[in-house]
């Protein structure tokens, strides 16, 4: 018996050190970010000022990789499949991490069991704006105008799953309104289609958004998280506007995948936090209306979960399903 308490400290004294040693010697090569969404979108850029700040700090460069599609489901399969050893990262969004496994029909992996949650990065709000024709100024005005025409309303978002797509799920299941997706590949696109009155309106993220506010042919009616905009601080949020309890907020965070050793992810989002707490990308993540929200692993593992379960809910009440 004691032979075998030895031996089983013995082992473990080797895990442990062979842990730090794992920790003190990565990254010996370049770490790779996998993007799920298109270039020039919140991920993206997201992606590309944090790896820009984190190669210095990790001593290796950062390669920013696209793999768009299917809201992130490209991604996330690519990320879940690859060695669990630090170099292959995900920018993880509210769709591959929290949403497609309920809402697409043949998603190929879980987002609580298969990847290993690094480090939450930030927390965003859409803007829900309507073309310039629209007749309505208020949130309450185009409840009150949706339910007068009901399905006929047409609203664009980046693609089916994103958080502009759900918000305006969320926004139809509490006002019983029934407006028609215009599913688009990327926010710009969508917002382009709205200035020109092809649609008529959206939650679109800010990032792309308040730029083109001042040029009159959009409006903003309110924004979807649960507080305002400090650069739109006259915008109200929708739950102020008058749809009580309402708030969707997008968000981004790091992930790998399932079975990464703790010393690296340790080391990973201790090296992000730093980051994130860089008075510059504080005064950067501002401007663009983005709220850093950082922590432990853990705590975005936990976070995960409870997104995951909060719009499974939702999901299955909008009856929504995409083969």
């Amino acid at each position: 018996m004691i032979r075998t308490l030895h031996g089983a400290c013995a082992a473990l004294l080797l895990t442990l050190a062979a842990g730090s040693a794992c920790a003190q010697d990565f990254p010996a090569k370049p770490v790779k970010i996998v993007v799920a969404t298109a270039a020039g979108g919140a991920a993206d850029i997201m992606a590309r000022t944090l790896g820009d700040k984190l190669g210095p700090l990790l001593g290796q460069a950062v390669v920013i990789e696209a793999r768009p599609g299917a809201n992130g489901n490209i991604a996330a399969e690519y990320v879940a499949a690859a060695a669990p050893d630090g170099y292959t990262l995900m920018m993880g969004t509210i769709g591959a991490l929290a949403i497609n496994a309920s809402l697409y029909k043949n998603t190929h992996y879980n987002p609580v069991k298969d990847f290993t949650p690094v480090a939450r990065l930030v927390s965003f709000s859409n803007i829900l704006v309507v073309k310039e024709a629209l007749p309505v100024h208020s949130v309450k005005e185009l409840i009150e105008y949706a339910k007068a025409h009901p399905n006929q309303l047409r609203y664009g978002s980046p693609g089916a799953g994103g958080s502009p797509h759900m918000a305006m799920v969320a926004l139809n299941l509490a006002t019983g309104t029934r407006m028609i997706h215009a599913p688009y590949k990327g926010a710009a696109a969508a917002l382009t289609d709205l200035m020109g009155g092809f649609i008529d309106l959206a939650f679109s993220d800010a990032l792309v958004t308040q730029p083109q506010l001042k040029g009159g042919r959009i409006r903003a009616l309110a924004v979807s998280g649960s507080t305002r905009l400090p650069t739109l601080p006259d915008v109200p949020t929708v739950a102020e506007a008058g749809v009580p309890g309402y708030s969707v907020s997008g968000w981004l965070g790091i992930a790998g995948p399932a079975g990464m050793p703790a010393p690296v992810v340790n080391k990973l989002n201790k090296a992000m936090n730093q980051v994130m707490d860089m008075p510059d990308i504080k005064a950067k993540m501002r401007e663009q209306g983005a709220q850093i929200i950082t922590g432990t692993p853990a705590e975005f593992q936990s976070y995960i979960a409870g997104e995951y379960n909060r719009w499974k809910k939702i999901i299955a009440d909008a009856n929504l399903v995409i083969e």
